[in-house]
């Protein structure tokens, strides 16, 4: 099937090309599912969309929408109790973690406690730290955020997480993070 690739941000053209390469590499019954996880390999945040039916105009292939970050929404884990939390402060850096993140995050809290959250982002993702920008703007503006983020295992495993990040839910200046595990499990130890 042929499909009309369309990224953003539109002026990133490393990303625009790599999109391109990953769908031309899947073949022709790429799902964009498919995409999304080969996207996340070098992007974890990238999410893929297809056009609605409803949106089309005319003929012609099918349009799929690639996002460098992922999509601000509703939680894919609404009726799930969160698998872990934290608070972070106005300058995104961890003030309280819980013991469950520590294992997510494969480290004891005293090495989370008082570093920003991109300091444990993807070290292979050129625009994480552009990224996590966007979105930290995107809550001040929401009040609150949700979204989901490939976050690898020490030894490199893949995983998927979800968080949902709610402003001033521990008080003024502190902001809670709960976090779920989509893909990938927990460590093993």
């Amino acid at each position: 099937m042929d499909i009309r690739l369309r990224t953003f941000p539109s002026k990133d053209r490393e990303f625009g090309r790599f999109a391109r390469a990953a769908l031309a590499s899947l073949g022709g019954g790429a799902t964009t599912e498919e995409l999304q996880r080969s996207l996340r390999a070098r992007y974890p945040a990238a999410i893929v969309s297809a056009q609605h039916d409803l949106a089309r105009h005319g003929e012609g292939p099918p349009i799929w929408y690639a996002f460098r970050t992922s999509a601000v929404g509703e939680s894919l884990s609404p009726d799930r109790p969160a698998e872990a939390w934290a608070v972070v402060d106005d300058e995104r850096r961890f003030i309280e973690v819980s013991p469950s993140l520590s294992a997510i995050v494969e480290l004891p809290a005293r090495h989370i406690l008082g570093r920003q959250i991109e300091e444990f982002t993807n070290p292979g993702d050129p625009t994480i730290r552009e990224d996590i920008g966007q979105l930290w703007e995107e809550f001040v503006r929401r009040r609150t955020i949700t979204s989901t983020v490939r976050f690898n295992f020490a030894d490199g495993r893949p995983r998927e997480l979800e968080y949902r990040l709610v402003a001033d839910a521990d008080g003024p200046g502190r902001h809670r993070l709960l976090v779920w595990v989509v893909l990938g499990g927990t460590p093993t130890v």
